[in-house]
C-alpha cells in the first residue's frame, strides 16, 4: 500500500492547484467588479445578495484548494510552492 502520491505527480498536482487559485482570485475581483446600482431596492437587494454568494462559493473553493495543497506539500519535494503563495502574491488581502 503506497504511503502517498509521488513526488512528480505531487508537484503537478500542486502547480494546477496555483493555477487554480489563482483564476478563483481573478474570478472573485471581477464578480466584486461588477456591482451595478439598478437603482431599484427589491432587484439591488437580488443582485447584491447573489453576487455575494457567487463569491462567497469562489472563496470556499480557493480554501479547500489551500488545504489541498497543504496536503499534499508534504509529498512534493523541496521546491514545492506553499499553499497561497501564489494568490497572496496576486491578490493582496
Amino acid at each position: 500500500m503506497p504511503s502517498g502520491p509521488e513526488p512528480a505527480s505531487a508537484r503537478s498536482v500542486a502547480a494546477h492547484l496555483d493555477a487554480l487559485r489563482a483564476l478563483l482570485a481573478e474570478a472573485e475581483e471581477d464578480v466584486l467588479a461588477s456591482l451595478v446600482v439598478t437603482g431599484e431596492p427589491r432587484p439591488q437587494r437580488v443582485l447584491d445578495d447573489w453576487l455575494d454568494q457567487v463569491a462567497d462559493s469562489l472563496r470556499a473553493l480557493t480554501e479547500t484548494a489551500d488545504e489541498v495543497a497543504l496536503a499534499l506539500a508534504p509529498y512534493a519535494g523541496a521546491g514545492a510552492p506553499a499553499a497561497g503563495a501564489e494568490r497572496d502574491r496576486q491578490v493582496p488581502r
